[in-house]
C-alpha cells in the first residue's frame, strides 16, 4: 500500500471538485452560481489553494446531482478505488468489496444480510439483478419506483402486513429524503442526486 504525503493529498482532494464537475459537464460559472460563491473561489478549490467546508462540499454534489461517495473513496483510498471498473481483475474487485463491507455500519451490515439471506421470499440473485437494472434506469424512473416502494412499505406497516416485521427495517427518514432529493434533481434536469444528512455529521 503506497503512502503519500500532504502535498499528494491536497492535490487529490482538489481533484474531487474538478473531476466531478468535468464528469457532469458543468462550468465553473455554473458551480459558482449554484453555490453562491465567486468563480475565483471555485478555481481556488480546484487548484487546491483553498478548500470548501463540510457543508459547501455536500452542496457541491447536490448542485451537480451526483453521488459523492466514489469521489471521496478515490481520495481516501486511491490505491483501491480510483478508477476501479467492473472488468478489473477478480482480486481487485474482491479487495474493494470486502473493504466496503468491513467499513459498513452495523445496521448496514444487517440490512445487507437481510437482503441476501432474509426470509422475505425473494432470491438474492433476483434482487441483485433488479437493483442492477434499477440503477441503469433513468433518474425519473428510479424516483417513481422508489416512491411506490416507500408508499407500499408505509401502508403495509400501518396495516400490519410487513413480511418480516421483527427484522431490520429501512431508515425511513433517509428514504423520504432520497425520494425528495431525486425528484428535485429530475426537475432540475440532473442525472443523479446526493443524500447527505448534515445533521448527522
Amino acid at each position: 500500500m503506497r503512502k503519500d504525503n500532504k502535498s499528494d493529498r491536497v492535490k487529490r482532494f482538489a481533484q474531487i471538485w474538478s473531476l466531478s464537475r468535468a464528469d457532469t459537464d458543468k462550468t465553473q460559472e455554473y458551480m459558482a452560481n449554484g453555490l453562491g460563491v465567486s468563480k475565483k473561489t471555485i478555481q481556488n478549490w480546484e487548484k487546491g489553494a483553498s478548500a470548501p467546508d463540510l457543508f459547501e462540499g455536500s452542496e457541491w454534489f447536490r448542485v451537480l446531482g451526483i453521488n459523492p461517495l466514489p469521489y471521496y473513496l478515490a481520495f481516501l483510498y486511491p490505491w483501491m478505488f480510483d478508477g476501479i471498473k467492473p472488468d478489473d481483475n477478480d482480486e481487485e474487485i474482491e479487495q474493494a468489496l470486502l473493504f466496503l463491507v468491513k467499513n459498513m455500519t452495523q445496521v448496514e451490515k444487517r440490512q445487507l444480510l437481510y437482503l441476501m439471506a432474509g426470509r422475505h421470499g425473494s432470491p438474492w440473485y433476483s434482487l441483485l439483478q433488479m437493483f442492477t437494472a434499477h440503477c441503469h434506469s433513468s433518474l425519473r424512473s428510479r424516483v417513481t419506483a422508489a416512491r411506490t416502494i416507500l408508499e407500499n412499505y408505509e401502508m403495509d406497516q400501518v396495516c400490519g402486513d410487513l413480511v418480516c416485521p421483527d427484522n431490520v427495517q429501512p431508515d425511513m427518514k433517509m428514504l423520504h429524503h432520497a425520494v425528495e432529493e431525486g425528484k428535485q434533481s429530475v426537475f432540475n434536469q440532473l442525472s443523479g442526486y446526493t443524500n447527505i444528512d448534515i445533521s448527522k455529521t
